[in-house]
């Protein structure tokens, strides 16, 4: 048995502190597990590379590999507030000019990626310090240490914080900086440890750029800012002397004081909360948003209830204090222009009471029949605000619009308060509180554990709250709860009401009559918080209000309904602004649990538990955590789990369930064809539905005017990877293409590219994520653009930068962390690795297209200086090393796997030198059904297939890829062999279950769009021949696309290529229409010439032509279309075969015209001519046609070399319009009379 107020006390006094003030201690001497902690939490959560060493700099040491994982929990054993944390740092390995951190501790949760709090870096030249407060900013340092310590000298970093007073940063015991602010820094804090790339409550990882070690000793960490002589001691390896127990913070000091009330919002004495209505009952009703949209984003973070959250999202390029340095991480999840207004959608409820927290400031407007009112201004540099407004209003939208885009809002909450009091005639518990009572109730452990790693010990006062009978007659003053002086008191209710049949309607507070001083013009400012039974961190209220002193008050707290969990206490805290608040103000005062019928329970239970889950899913997604070691892991699955223990059949709690732990989906029914029509065509363009609506809503839905899609440009090519393929099966080719167009604009238009590179230095696989992979889309999609093309030249020279030819004579890729204007090659970053070889998609498609020779001497130069290191293994199967250390040639593992075999099928496309598809075979069917191209027929693979797939099962390690969104599935293969069916038809009907089941999470679920996807790459084998693109299948292998005339769209026709190379192919065509179908086909990767062309019905389903077959010869290349009629309600059957070979396209001139290569002023038209072909483009001629058709005006364009330097040519061109001429409507183009014979002549024209 123990009491309440003692439980708390036990936890702080139970582990004899070695010194005052410490909190967490590890001297190495017991390896991970620390000497001392107040949390008694010792164990690491994560440990991996971590390797005891006998030289520390006292006694044990850790020593911390590049890829080490090593992290504790934070919770009592580090405060935000204030406090210290010290250890000993050596470098090991020199430190040269890149940058790494060295410490990092993490928020319990937040918006950005990485949610760091506090970090200590190593910035090149010395040291960073940094820790970040309630609003983004951080409070950081910078040092230059000359010289910097050798790789063997241990050298001593301090820093301290305290919100009242900023940071100071320490070196080897002495002062080296410090910043002098006031902020708010009190937060949740996750997990702590050295180095890494993350740590958080979703990942711990040290992957990418972030991979450097060191070694660490004596890790130190102090509930207060140490002073100079306490830091000095540290250095020499001694425990502070003197120190005192930390003394209760008094609020008579204006420094406590000042630090309180910033807190609440109750520093504004002009601005108090507002008080409460006349009379003795006050109805507070919670008013739910469950949607918030940042331009087209639902964003809700900052209506969840977790002050740490917040809206907007993190900018790494950041204009707030301290954000913006050497680790530019890419601005994920956001739009670029996001953080400057945010739209609620109000529910249709009465409201009146707004209270907003951070430091978003600006106006907060009502939006109502195109109208807009302001409702109030928001002053700047607050921490939290309390606005009543004069009349209620229900429902509608409001907006605020921020002043200073990316200073947040972390919390936004909506209340009606009138006078009321409690529903009559309802269940209830009734209690009283006390803080003398002993307790024994399991419910109450977890949330004492909480308290206590939450709060400041003098934060922590707690009663508890029991029925009437069981509450002990006072015997003098509450006890203090070490010490307890701070007014907050954390009132805990024990779990009574497991029997109960019914939901939480919501808790009526008799607020006794306060004897305690005024603080805000003869009132006292209070908040009150009711916490989510699962989940402590989150408010279910947050109410703030002002009462006259000696004046109760019985307050209805009309809660959102709640189906209890079992198990659990509830938890509210009381925190005023006068010290003299505290336990004994409450002591005896009278509280109920009301309670409403299940049913009508559900109505707000369900829908805001699951907006809950899928606010956490959007968030986890990108990490993918499953592990009760991540605590938002551990939230969202609590979150679901009470959704679904409520309500079993929730549809949408049991797709996510399924989608994140493999729980059973909900039964579904396939669509059913029409009578006739086979079941794999029907199937197929079901299929083709899905994926086309997926990327509809993307474009429709999410993209705004400046082409973003809301997920970060970054990502958002990640995304659009889904673009090319999807537009060229048919699917509204030219809304997909300008969507797609748009996107890479935005990526230029917002300074992404430098050089053709990354503008921030990036990772390996980010680089090429920072819009070279949208820009390769392009050259796919927007084919034969003079303006892809040239960017294209640009970034071909980039990467050419970054390779080198090595001492072996080898040429690799010098660096796996760069941009471009710095290339980092000291320590781990001088190596390529498997995703280095990503950005060659964008040279290898301007090989593809013109041949450049520049480009392709130095792919070809990588090519070979992998297969220089390809050696035999076991088995005689010959692999290639994961990376590969440029200065010296040393070969190496890779954490992160990916097989470049685009770079070994473009030397081959290119050269016929079967050398590079060794490694590509060496990989078996995993490499093989990687390569987008048929490779069935191209490398004459039919007869050894079988062969192929016994080998795989047989080999130890490898496995034949599962079907996924971006992979091919065995049964597409499988039917090309043997021609049934009824494997595409069992195919299809997976997948369209499998976008039935994702179709809201993968669009209204709001997750990191990168995380999202639809299966299209079947679909592009069987209509396209090949793949064209999927997100890490890079080098396009289709062989034609298509286009409908309308009023028939991709969804007429099934089609299926079931061979295809370059000199031949096959087409079944189903036309599900009742009428015939025209369509024109457009080759790709065909050989150019004169083909024949046969045609014909089956109509015995045996895929070849019945009757009378049609033939006749076209000439058919790259680009170059060919117009078919499909029969109604039949399989057409059509071969393409090579006849006659035509010019090659490497040995064709291309001239070409963009749009903005064109300008009309007045009479006069300016031409800008693009020179993108092989070989030197002759002199020929540009034409202004009218909009009849009619030329207006030609002039001669002189001969342009081709960019065979990956320089661009181009020539001016003046043409001047006769008197009256109108050029609106007609066109300007390029050899109208096609006489040059060039590449294509998409390009040759533009619409004026």
């Amino acid at each position: 048995m123990l009491l309440a107020a003692g439980l708390a006390a036990r936890l702080d006094t139970a582990e004899e502190r070695p010194e005052a003030g410490l909190l967490f201690f590890l001297s190495g001497d017991k390896g991970t597990t620390a000497d001392f902690s107040a949390a008694n939490t010792p164990e690491a959560n994560f440990v991996a590379e971590i390797t005891p060493i006998r030289d520390g700099a006292k006694g044990t040491a850790l020593r911390c590999g590049d890829h080490q994982l090593l992290c504790w929990w934070a919770p009592g054993n580090i405060q935000a507030q204030r406090g210290t944390l010290a250890f000993f740092w050596r470098a090991r390995d020199p430190a040269g000019p890149t940058e790494f951190p060295l410490f990092r501790v993490g928020y319990a949760d937040h918006s950005s990626w990485d949610m760091v709090w506090l970090r200590i870096d190593y910035n090149g030249h010395g040291f960073d310090a940094f820790v970040t407060d309630a609003s983004l900013a951080r409070t950081r340092v910078s040092v230059t240490i000359a010289p910097f310590p050798k790789p063997d000298e241990w050298t001593h970093l301090a820093l301290c914080w305290d919100e009242t007073r900023g940071i100071r940063f320490y070196v080897n015991g002495k002062p080296a900086a410090k910043n002098e602010t006031i902020a708010v820094y009190d937060a949740a804090l996750d997990q702590f440890g050295p180095h890494s790339r993350i740590i958080s409550p979703y990942q711990v990882q040290s992957e990418y750029n972030f991979v450097r070690g060191g070694d660490v000793d004596e890790i130190r960490i102090y509930d207060r800012m140490l002073d100079d002589a306490a830091v000095a001691a540290l250095a020499k390896g001694d425990a502070p002397s003197g120190l005192a127990p930390a003394a209760a913070r008094d609020l008579a000091d204006p420094r406590w004081r000042d630090e309180w009330w910033r807190r609440y919002g109750w520093n504004r004495p002009d601005d108090r909360p507002p008080p409460l209505p006349d009379g003795p009952f006050v109805s507070v009703r919670k008013v739910e948003i469950h949607d918030a949209y940042d331009l087209k984003r639902w964003w809700w973070k900052a209506n969840d209830g977790i002050r740490e959250t917040t809206w907007p999202g993190v900018y790494n390029r950041s204009r707030l204090p301290g954000r913006n340095d050497y680790f530019q991480l890419p601005d994920w999840d956001c739009y670029s222009v996001s953080g400057r207004s945010i739209t609620f959608i109000m529910p249709d409820e009465p409201w009146n009471h707004l209270e907003i927290s951070g430091a978003a400031w600006g106006k907060l407007n009502l939006l109502t029949d195109g109208e807009e009112t302001i409702l109030f201004s928001r002053p700047k540099g607050q921490e939290k605000t309390a606005h009543q407004l004069a009349v209620p209003i229900r429902g509608k939208k409001i907006r605020f619009d921020n002043v200073e885009p990316e200073e947040p809002i972390g919390e936004l909450s909506v209340y009606n308060v009138t006078a009321g009091r409690e529903p009559a005639g309802r269940a209830s518990l009734a209690y009283r509180l006390t803080a003398f009572a002993e307790v024994d109730a399991p419910s109450l452990g977890p949330l004492y554990q909480y308290i206590h790693g939450r709060h400041a010990p003098d934060e922590r006062s707690t009663m508890v709250a029991l029925p009437p009978a069981s509450v002990p007659a006072p015997t003098g003053p509450p006890p203090p709860s070490r010490p307890g002086t701070l007014p907050l008191v954390h009132v805990l209710i024990p779990n009574s009401w497991e029997k109960m049949d019914g939901g939480l309607d919501g808790v009526a507070f008799d607020l006794p009559a306060l004897k305690a001083k005024p603080t805000h013009g003869g009132l006292i400012a209070l908040n009150l918080r009711v916490k989510d039974p699962l989940w402590p961190l989150r408010d279910m209220l947050d109410f703030s209000f002002s009462v006259k002193p000696g004046a109760p008050k019985t307050l209805w707290l009309d809660l959102r309904d709640r189906m209890l969990p079992p198990g659990k206490a509830l938890y509210l805290t009381i925190a005023g602004a006068g010290a003299e608040f505290g336990p004994t103000s409450l002591e005896g005062a009278a509280l109920r649990l009301v309670f409403k019928p299940r049913e009508a329970a559900r109505a707000e239970h369900e829908p805001d538990r699951f907006t809950q889950a899928r606010d956490s899913y959007a968030m986890l997604v990108e990490e993918r955590p499953d592990s009760p070691k991540f605590n938002l892991w551990n939230r969202f699955k609590g979150d679901l789990v009470d959704l679904l223990r409520v309500n079993p059949e929730h549809r949408l709690g049991r797709l996510y369930a399924a989608a994140a732990w493999d729980a059973p989906r909900p039964a579904f029914t396939q669509p059913e064809p029409p009578p006739g029509v086979p079941l794999w065509a029907f199937r197929q363009v079901e299929l083709l539905g899905r994926v086309k609506r997926f990327v509809n809503w993307y474009i429709d839905q999410r993209q705004i005017e400046n082409g973003e899609l809301g997920g970060g440009l970054s990502d958002d090519t990640d995304l659009t990877n889904t673009w090319p393929g999807v537009a060229l099966m048919g699917c509204e080719p030219d809304k997909v293409a300008a969507s797609l167009r748009r996107v890479l604009d935005a990526c230029y238009t917002n300074g992404m590219f430098t050089r053709g590179l990354p503008t921030i230095q990036a990772d390996e696989l980010h680089c090429y994520e920072e819009g070279i992979n949208g820009l390769a889309q392009n050259l796919i999609l927007d084919y034969g653009s003079p303006t892809q093309l040239e960017r294209a030249m640009e970034t071909a020279r980039g990467i050419e930068s970054i390779t080198g030819v090595n001492t072996a004579g080898h040429r690799h890729i010098r660096s796996s962390y760069y941009s471009g204007t710095k290339l980092a090659e000291d320590g781990p970053w001088g190596w390529s690795k498997p995703h280095s070889y990503l950005v060659l998609q964008v040279p290898q498609l301007l090989v593809d297209y013109n041949g450049s020779p520049a480009a392709k001497k130095y792919l070809l130069e990588l090519a070979d200086g992998l297969l220089a290191h390809r050696r035999a293994g076991d088995g005689g199967r010959a692999s290639l090393p994961g990376s590969i250390h440029f200065a010296t040639d040393r070969t190496g593992d890779a954490t992160r796997n990916y097989f470049p075999w685009h770079l070994f099928w473009g030397g081959w496309k290119w050269t016929g030198d079967r050398k590079y598809l060794d490694p590509i075979l060496d990989g078996g069917l995993t490499s093989l059904t990687a390569v987008n191209a048929n490779a069935l027929d191209l490398l004459s693979l039919r007869d050894d297939w079988n062969r192929l797939v016994d080998n795989e099962r047989a080999g130890p390690n490898e496995t034949v890829r599962a079907a996924g969104s971006r992979t091919t599935s065995m049964s597409h293969f499988t039917w090309q062999l043997n021609g049934d069916k009824r494997l595409l038809e069992n195919l299809y009907a997976r997948q369209i279950e499998g976008c039935a089941a994702f179709e809201y999470i993968n669009t209204e679920g709001s997750l990191w769009i990168d995380r999202v996807g639809v299966p299209s790459v079947d679909l592009q084998r069987a209509r396209l021949g090949g793949v064209a693109l999927v997100r890490g299948g890079l080098y396009p292998g289709h062989v034609v696309s298509w286009r409908f005339a309308a009023p028939d769209n991709d969804q007429s026709v099934a089609i299926l290529i079931p061979d295809a190379t370059p000199a031949h192919f096959k087409v079944i065509a189903y036309n599900l229409e009742t009428a015939p179908v025209r369509a024109a086909m457009t080759g790709w990767n065909v050989d150019p010439g004169i083909w024949e062309v046969t045609q014909g019905v089956d109509r015995d389903g045996d895929d070849k032509a019945d009757g009378e077959i049609r033939t006749s010869r076209a000439e058919f290349e790259r680009t170059r279309s060919v117009n078919l009629i499909f029969a109604p309600r039949a399989a057409t059957i059509l071969t393409f075969t090579l006849k006659t070979p035509g010019t090659p396209y490497w040995q064709r001139p291309d001239l070409g015209i963009d749009r903005d290569d064109v300008a009309v002023n007045g009479r006069e038209v300016r031409v800008r001519v693009h020179s993108l072909g092989a070989v030197s483009a002759p002199a020929s001629v540009v034409t202004v046609r009218g909009r009849d058709g009619r030329v207006l005006a030609s002039a001669d364009v002189v001969t342009l070399a081709a960019p065979d330097d990956l320089r661009p040519r181009t020539a001016e061109v003046t043409l001047r319009l006769p008197a009256g001429a109108e050029a609106a409507g007609g066109m300007v183009e390029i050899d109208p009379d096609h006489r040059l014979g060039e590449i294509t002549t998409v390009n040759n024209a533009v619409k004026l």
